[in-house]
């Protein structure tokens, strides 16, 4: 069953995010993680691009092993930042050597010491490049929703319109930016549908392992930290083994909480952590 059917099923569904291991490590690394994790059966398996496409080559090579070996459908992380029309079709053709034939794209953030003109200079946004993908025709494209709204709007309206813009240039479906407010996510979904968006949604699931990191990257994406979070950070953050197995617990109950609430598609950050997110999985009944 190919990935639109899988998100357009009623039973709970999940995915696998992984990034590539630094350049000194070896592709082994997260090799390894792969194939453990891929015996849950995940819909599929998503693997990030660097900054500006740093590690592109180690993208291709990643989900075309995932392709092969891991007998997963992958998906490719695409972004907007300093690509050209060319450079994106170059990528696409490698891809495709690989036989992968799904990409996530996104805009991409601003790297440090790139001008907003260079990089965003021939796709603006993330549906400029899905619109030239889809073109190409024969492929699968993701994209970002933000529950809490984008970093970058002044209101969640504005978001959510970009959101709309995605799915009008062909969004086959969406994967959120990681949300810890249950509530939030469950205010998203309602949105959408009002909004008349109603491709399949994914939501990001971020496991909670370290509160500095935690604290770091809700403070980049402009996600909350909600009262439950906070008192996990407060009363464990010096303990890290207390804090990895509460905080996995707080993944496993937002989960819970949200198949509860008819929402049943997940993605996992894995953060390239094995043992925590088959955890996660077997915790939450997923696989």
């Amino acid at each position: 069953m190919d990935i639109i059917n899988k998100l357009k099923s009623s039973e709970p569904v999940f995915s696998l995010e992984f990034f590539p291991p630094r350049r000194d490590m070896p592709l082994s690394t997260v090799y390894d993680s792969i194939d453990a994790l891929s015996a849950y059966d995940p819909a599929f398996v998503s693997v990030t691009y660097g900054a500006g496409g740093s590690s592109r080559g180690r993208t291709v090579d990643i989900v075309s092993h995932v392709k092969q070996h891991a007998k997963t459908e992958a998906i490719a992380h695409l972004t907007c930042v300093g690509a050209t029309p060319e450079q994106i079709d170059s990528v696409l053709g490698e891809l495709d050597a690989g036989g992968v034939k799904n990409i996530l794209a996104l805009r991409g953030d601003l790297p440090d010491g790139m001008s907003r003109a260079e990089a965003y200079t021939h796709f603006a946004f993330a549906n400029d490049l899905i619109s030239h993908i889809k073109q190409k025709g024969g492929y699968t494209v993701a994209a970002a929703a933000y529950p809490e709204g984008h970093v970058e709007n002044d209101t969640f309206k504005e978001s959510l319109a970009y959101t709309r813009r995605k799915a009008d240039a062909g969004a086959d479906f969406f994967i959120t930016q990681l949300c810890f407010d249950s509530e939030a996510i469950n205010r998203f979904f309602e949105q959408l549908y009002k909004a008349g968006i109603f491709v399949p949604v994914l939501v990001g699931i971020m496991p909670v392992l370290n509160p500095d990191q935690i604290v770091k990257m809700s403070l980049l994406s402009a996600c909350s930290i909600p009262a439950g979070l906070s008192k996990l950070i407060c009363r464990y953050g010096k303990n890290p083994d207390d804090f990895k197995k509460a905080g996995l617990e707080y993944a496993v109950k937002q989960i819970d909480y949200l198949q509860r609430n008819s929402i049943n598609k997940f993605h996992l950050y894995t953060m390239n952590k094995t043992e925590a997110t088959a955890q996660i999985i077997r915790d939450s009944g997923l696989g």
